[in-house]
């Protein structure tokens, strides 16, 4: 990268910021005001918004006792537990009784607005769900740290809408959480009400089948062998009938699981039952789980075998019961592994991992249940082995007393397990408590308006800041001299301040005491020590209107002042501004032009300005300035001049606009180029250095026009002795004009 991209890109200083910031500080006022207007219409027209909140205690376990989905909702209360609370809180269902019990579709929308909601197509069941959706987004659900309290709060527009939907939510919820936890009970208790009829039926059959066969064969009762064995036969069909029933319970159960899965609008829930689904195949084909199934149906069918011999406290029992609850361990283990292992990588919410929780201690139960189930037939077999021995007629009336033996105890077992299924069933209540209920908000929570105020003013504050880079970034002109001399890579010869006024242009001379023309002074000395022993001075701007003119014949007079012989050549044959600047309209009718052409000589063209200070003007404007600037006359005419003169001032067009400075740059021993910050472009004057440096023109440096407090820190030295004694000065013609 070359010098000049390096110096582009320079590191800016404070001063340089605080320079940006005062000459565009109403730019950055207006942002700021403007940006906390539209923050302060915004809060006038904003919709306020309320909040109701309620908190809850919850508990994962039920207040009845009764296990909720076996051991998945029992135990201790853990930061998974209140995460699935949160979940059935905001459960769809929920929502939906919301809306149903507090009519929330004509509360938020009017007849009118609903009538043309359904002329666009729109259903009843439509809009009710595009209302639970917002319910979902207006309702936050926040547990307190190490609690087992939750807080539910609702924001509204309507403050008794929030209000009434946070206490509604808790008790649906509450009511949700009993729904959940009279289930199992439920569930058992439709199945058995589903089996009493046709076992009652049975039961019938089986007795009017005994009571023929005793009225047809005359035999009534059975001998003490007979006797013996079917009250054997009849314990066992007793434990084989529950076993049996409690197999068909746990069935429901799974059941009821994967209901309350397809209530979850989550496609974790179709994931799990694919899971159950792989996971009940694998099951049924593991040779673990087969071989310790038979394994624990035979451990049984040895324990009832020692319980017969032996009492209960025999340590041969209780280690064979011991090897049996190690069996059964065994089993859970094997089908957790299994689960697992067909659901690799799945990652669940906390409500679906406590089902699936349940669902595995459920097919553990199953599990061993059917290996019970396979003792018991085993010892029933035993004994009907023994049943063929007997005589057949009384073979046959054992049957049938068996089985209406079984039936009754069947019947007995169903209407017992019916009434604790409805017992379990009403006594399940919700576990919720409501703490605090919600009351109607006082004061919206949004907007914050001393919030959104001061978030205003800090934005108003960052947008004026970028608004102030980018527009100093799209300024494409030069601010300061230190951008000039960053471009440039040239001296600064000289800072003049700003004097406006086209009367008093020649400043050096209307009031040669003013800061202008100190600085004028200045430029004038330094470029005179950067010339060293030259005479010839182009002076030139990249650009029009950027005071090149005015330097020039300041500078001239300048210099004629301090006693050198000088000329000042008008060399703009476009837009030629010395006569005027120097008032010579009606003196001269003849210049440069006459004489490049040989039409007048040197001195009829010269006109006498002031001691020491002789003028060559343009004279009429040529038709091609570029075919006299070319000619040899030019060279010729400044060699003829440099002997009688100490000083040439050369006021030259712009040496972007024109290629006439390439014509003629080389033939002066310097030249100034003038910049006025605010107004010379960073393209145009890189133009105008490498079209002079390309021509072999000398360049001394840059004359600084226009210098204000905002372009230059120079700008306060040039005034500061100036006006220091102003007002003693005006207190000393004050005091003679009363003398007088």
């Amino acid at each position: 990268m070359n010098q000049t991209n390096n110096d582009d890109y320079r590191e800016l200083t404070l001063d340089d910021i605080l320079r940006m910031f005062r000459k565009r500080f109403l730019l950055f006022l207006l942002i700021v005001i403007g940006v906390v207007m539209v923050t302060g219409v915004y809060l006038f027209m904003a919709t306020p918004i309320f909040e109701a909140s309620v908190t809850i205690k919850v508990d994962p376990a039920t207040r009845s006792g009764i296990d909720i989905f076996s051991a998945g909702l029992a135990g201790t209360t853990s930061s998974r537990d209140i995460a699935t609370e949160i979940e059935l809180i905001k459960s769809r269902s929920n929502f939906e009784v919301v809306i149903e019990r507090l009519g929330l579709v004509n509360r938020i929308y009017n007849p009118s607005d609903l009538q043309a909601l359904m002329a666009e197509g729109r259903s009843m069941s439509d809009i009710e769900a595009s209302i639970v959706r917002n319910l979902s987004l207006i309702t936050s659900v926040s547990p307190i740290k190490d609690t087992r309290i939750v807080r539910v709060s609702v924001q509204h527009r309507d403050r008794s809408i929030a209000k009434d939907v946070a206490n509604t939510l808790a008790e649906v919820y509450n009511e949700k959480l009993a729904e959940l936890s009279r289930r199992d009970a439920t569930t058992k208790r439709e199945f058995i009400e589903s089996q009493i009829p046709s076992v009652e039926e049975q039961v019938r059959r089986s007795s009017d089948a005994l009571r023929e066969f005793k009225e047809k064969t005359e035999i009534y009762v059975l001998d003490a062998q007979a006797r013996w064995l079917l009250d054997m036969l009849s314990s066992y069909d007793k434990q084989y009938n529950a076993l049996v029933i409690e197999l068909e319970e746990k069935k429901a159960e799974a059941r009821a699981y994967q209901k309350l899965l397809d209530e979850f609008d989550s496609p974790e829930a179709g994931a799990i039952q694919e899971k159950w689904i792989n996971t009940s195949h694998t099951l049924s084909l593991n040779p673990v789980v087969t071989q310790l199934r038979n394994k624990l149906a035979l451990l049984k069918v040895d324990l009832a075998a020692l319980e017969d011999q032996y009492p209960s406290t025999d340590q041969r029992i209780r280690a064979k019961q011991a090897e049996i609850a190690a069996t059964e361990r065994l089993i859970q283990e094997e089908i957790e592994n299994e689960f697992i292992r067909t659901g690799e990588g799945m990652s669940l919410n906390p409500t679906y991992q406590t089902i699936l929780t349940s669902v595995i201690t459920s097919e553990t139960s199953l599990q061993i249940i059917e290996s019970t189930i396979k003792s018991v037939d085993l010892l029933r077999g035993t004994y009907l082995s023994e049943l063929a021995e007997i005589p057949r007629m009384e073979q046959q009336l054992l049957e049938l007393e068996r089985e209406v033996t079984i039936r009754e105890n069947l019947y007995t077992l169903l209407l017992e397990r019916l009434e604790e299924a409805k017992i379990s069933e009403a006594a399940v209540v919700g576990n919720a408590a409501v703490i605090d209920s919600a009351l109607t908000p006082s004061s919206p929570v949004r907007p914050n308006k001393r919030l959104s105020l001061a978030i205003g003013g800090v934005l108003g504050i960052f947008l004026g800041m970028l608004g102030v880079f980018l527009a100093e970034y799209l300024d494409k002109t030069l601010k300061s001299e230190e951008d000039i001399e960053r471009v440039s890579n040239e001296p600064i010869l000289g800072r003049i301040p700003l004097a406006d006024g086209t009367k008093d242009e020649l400043f050096a001379q209307s009031d040669p005491t003013s800061p202008p023309s100190e600085a004028v002074k200045i430029a004038s000395s330094n470029i005179s020590f950067t010339l060293g022993e030259g005479k010839i001075i182009g002076i030139t701007s990249p650009l029009p209107a950027e005071g090149k003119t005015t330097v020039a014949a300041n500078v001239a007079y300048s210099y004629a002042t301090s006693g050198q012989r000088v000329l000042l050549l008008d060399l703009d044959m476009r837009k030629p501004r010395i006569e005027r600047l120097l008032g010579l309209s009606d003196r001269a009718s003849e210049g440069l032009v006459d004489l490049l052409a040989d039409n007048r000589q040197l001195n009829d063209v010269l006109v006498n300005y002031a001691d020491n200070l002789d003028i060559i003007p343009v004279g009429k404007i040529p038709p091609n300035p570029t075919v006299l600037l070319s000619s040899k006359r030019i060279s010729a005419l400044l060699q003829e001049l440099r002997a009688d003169y100490d000083r040439i001032i050369v006021d030259l067009p712009p040496a972007v606009i024109t290629s006439d400075v390439t014509l003629v740059g080389h033939l002066f021993d310097g030249v100034v180029m003038v910049t006025r910050p605010g107004t010379t472009l960073k393209d145009a004057l890189r133009m105008a250095l490498s079209n002079l440096k390309t021509s072999g023109a000398k360049i001394l440096g840059f004359v600084v026009n226009g210098v204000t407090i905002k372009t230059s820190g120079y700008y306060y030295h040039y005034y500061y002795y100036s006006y220091r004694d102003e007002p003693a000065k005006k207190s000393r013609r004050k005091k003679k004009h009363q003398q007088a």
